[in-house]
């Protein structure tokens, strides 16, 4: 056990070198990214346009994730190496090219104080007016509560276009939209549809496309965006009633138990009509009655005709209980679908929207 111990403990130091390692790299990279653009403007600075247009390239080259902010600032350096305040160094055509690519990728780039002049200022004016850029914009956190929650996202153009919103999780299209031509449109997209979570908990793609009203020229901005959305559960509501519960609402038939006491009251009747006698001479004169089989037979007949047609008696005390039970099922059945009508309604998905554009 001891060694087991002391083998985790020894691990360790590697197991947390192997995690922190991707974060190093990253924080590595960016590093010699900024570097790069650092040697790269003072390389401007010095008057230096060749070497500074090879470092930004070298940026632009790189293989690994460098941000939006250093792809910008790459790109300005080599479009201001390409068109400096010296007519000899200028090459128009490289710097407008350049200024025209990222013109496309923000339309509301701002070149630098330390880089700018008239000439390029200009030049920077002609690419915003002959190419076709656009501008996303779209809150950072947003909150999509119940069936009619939406997230937002605005463009702009520079001239008129056509737009289209698609929100993918891997190979898998999640939402889609689109907007009418215009210089700008809104783009929506709903947390959810037909009353279900459209997204689960994890990070999506937006992936914004806008397309020269023309049709010559198509541009494509890409975000990420992280969502939380809780999964949405349902309470079961019964869907019917158990029986077994119900109380009788009568007591129950006399039916077969009437036969006996049918007996009893038939055998009697004859017995009274064969015994019994009137008083004085007419007691030893007359006979008995003949007819007294028949009465009791008829009693007999009639107690068990109406045992076997007795409904029972009516129980108002079962009634009131079972029509209790009743409502009360009733009522757990709306409480139910009021309950999941609540989750429903109040269902909220978060989402946090990446500013930067790729």
């Amino acid at each position: 056990m001891m060694k087991r111990i002391v083998a985790s403990v020894r691990a360790l130091p590697l197991a947390l070198m192997l995690v922190a390692a991707p974060v190093g790299a990253q924080v590595q990279q960016s590093s010699v990214v900024d570097d790069l653009l650092k040697r790269a403007q003072d390389a401007y600075n010095d008057l230096n346009f060749g070497r500074a247009d090879t470092l930004a390239n070298q940026v632009l080259a790189n293989s690994g994730r460098i941000s939006a902010a250093q792809r910008t600032r790459a790109m300005v350096i080599v479009a201001a190496a390409a068109y400096p305040d010296d007519p000899p160094a200028q090459r128009r055509s490289v710097a407008l090219a350049m200024l025209r690519s990222l013109v496309r990728m923000n339309l509301d780039v701002e070149v630098p104080t330390e880089f700018r002049w008239a000439g390029l200022d200009s030049l920077v004016e002609e690419a915003k007016r002959t190419s076709f850029g656009i501008a996303v914009t779209a809150d950072s956190l947003q909150t999509l509560v119940g069936p009619q929650g939406a997230g937002r996202f605005a463009v702009r153009s520079n001239r008129s276009g056509r737009y289209a919103l698609r929100i993918s999780q891997g190979s898998a299209t999640v939402a889609v939209d689109t907007a009418t031509v215009g210089v700008t449109g809104e783009l929506r997209f709903n947390g959810m549809q037909n009353e279900k979570p459209v997204f689960t908990t994890g990070d999506y793609q937006v992936t914004i496309t806008g397309i020269d009203a023309s049709g010559r020229d198509t541009v494509s901005v890409t975000r990420s965006m992280r969502v939380e959305a809780p999964a949405l559960e349902f309470l079961t509501a019964q869907t019917k009633l158990d029986s077994t519960k119900l109380l009788p609402v009568r007591s129950p038939k006399f039916g077969a138990k009437a036969i006996f006491p049918a007996i009893i009251v038939g055998g009697g009747a004859f017995a009274l009509a064969s015994v019994l006698r009137g008083e004085g001479k007419i007691a030893t004169d007359v006979p008995g009655d003949s007819k007294g089989i028949a009465v009791g037979g008829a009693i007999a007949v009639s107690t068990i005709l109406a045992g076997f047609v007795d409904r029972g008696r009516p129980l108002p005390a079962n009634v009131a209980a079972n029509k209790a039970y009743g409502e009360a099922f009733n009522k757990t059945i709306a409480d139910t679908q009021a309950e999941n009508r609540r989750r429903i309604v109040e269902h909220r998905t978060t989402v946090r929207i990446e500013q930067e554009i790729r």
